[in-house]
């Protein structure tokens, strides 16, 4: 196989032009010379040895093994993976076609080989991140845009959920993939109150994002009659405004909905809220606990509801937690009480993302 032959630090800016003119051979990681220098594979589109385009740069053939990639590390140059293969991402979520991965201090200067070698192996990625964490009063992700394909770093992407097209920018609202199995749970716990109720419901999603949530429950027909939701986010809410008249289209029976851009606590001041939910979503995971006294008043009264929040909480505060809860709710009337607290993954070595599930009759 014919390879261009460069200094190592001039590697990035040769792989560049072979790759964005499509002479790069696909299943080929870049090679170290013997004598220290890197070969970079091309295929049989790439221009002859003699091309101006190579500025006399040389070439060389290699023998290579038929053996295609089957994981992109392998499409990294195999001396610079022994250098760094400690530090390498373990794992990475896939957010629409953003590819979003930690990287370690250790490895960074080398993010944009390992971003090549994530795009070349998996093609429904058009944008590699970096994450750097939560940041800002909304807790949105920081997100540093690596590589993209044709010069793409647009962070607005859509994630297909419950059968649905969401529209997501993970820079603007928080959102994460993962918890799609929780949305799933509040679905299929919406259809049994419905069924306990025999009529359909009314929901509030104070704390909605972009609304996924509501990508199974609004567009289901007869199941929801009325919604409330909203964000303190107003750049979650432009897109969660969106998504709603989306699925709204999708249903023959579309539900009323009104939707806020407010503080989920100041919603009992009105009085037409109040005693009118029969399930109440809350997902703040770092205040769900102290926001929650406030959006009782909005539950139905004399009448079966559903609560389920998300929390962040203390390992060892599990059941003080559930404690604590079904006192605060008994205080509010809730009777005929069946409250559990599950762990749905590990947070930190102390902290767990817990469910709390809540079913009752306030009166």
């Amino acid at each position: 196989m014919r390879h261009l032959i460069v200094p190592s630090v001039d590697t990035q800016h040769w792989f560049e032009i072979v790759k964005s003119n499509g002479w790069a051979q696909e299943g080929y990681g870049i090679l170290t010379t013997d004598d220290g220098l890197k070969a970079i594979p091309l295929n049989g589109s790439a221009p002859a040895d003699n091309h101006s385009v190579w500025q006399n740069t040389a070439h060389r053939i290699i023998l290579r093994s038929k053996e295609i990639a089957k994981h992109w590390t392998d499409l990294i140059d195999q001396k610079l993976l022994l250098e760094i293969k400690e530090f390498l991402p373990r794992s990475h979520e896939l957010i629409g076609d953003i590819l979003v991965v930690k990287l370690e201090d250790e490895i960074f200067a080398h993010r944009e080989i390992i971003a090549d070698a994530m795009l070349e192996k998996l093609p429904n990625v058009r944008l590699v991140c970096a994450d750097k964490g939560v940041t800002g009063k909304f807790r949105v992700r920081d997100l540093l845009p690596i590589k993209s394909r044709q010069g793409d770093s647009a962070t607005l992407t859509k994630v297909k959920e419950h059968g649905q097209v969401i529209l997501i920018d993970p820079t603007k609202s928080y959102f994460s993939a993962r918890l799609s199995t929780e949305r799933q749970g509040s679905y299929t716990a919406a259809k049994q109150l419905f069924n306990r109720l025999g009529r359909a419901i009314t929901v509030c999603d104070p704390y909605a994002g972009v609304g996924p949530a509501m990508a199974g429950l609004l567009t289901k027909t007869g199941l929801v009659d009325k919604a409330l939701i909203g964000d303190l986010n107003p750049s979650a809410v432009e897109l969660l405004q969106q998504n709603i008249a989306n699925f709204l289209s999708k249903n023959t029976q579309p539900a009323e909905v009104e939707i806020l851009c407010q503080d989920g606590r100041k919603w009992r001041e009105r009085a037409e809220f109040n005693h009118k939910v029969d399930l109440l979503l809350v997902n703040l995971p770092h205040q769900m606990l102290t926001h929650i006294s406030d959006l009782l008043p909005l539950m139905r009264r004399h009448s079966p509801s559903l609560i389920r929040g998300w929390a962040i909480v203390e390992k060892t505060e599990m059941q003080n937690i559930n404690d604590q809860l079904t006192k605060l709710f008994a205080d509010n009337g809730a009777i005929n009480h069946n409250l559990t607290c599950s762990e749905v993954k590990g947070f930190s070595s102390s902290k767990s993302f817990v469910r709390v599930e809540s079913w009752q009759e306030f009166q």
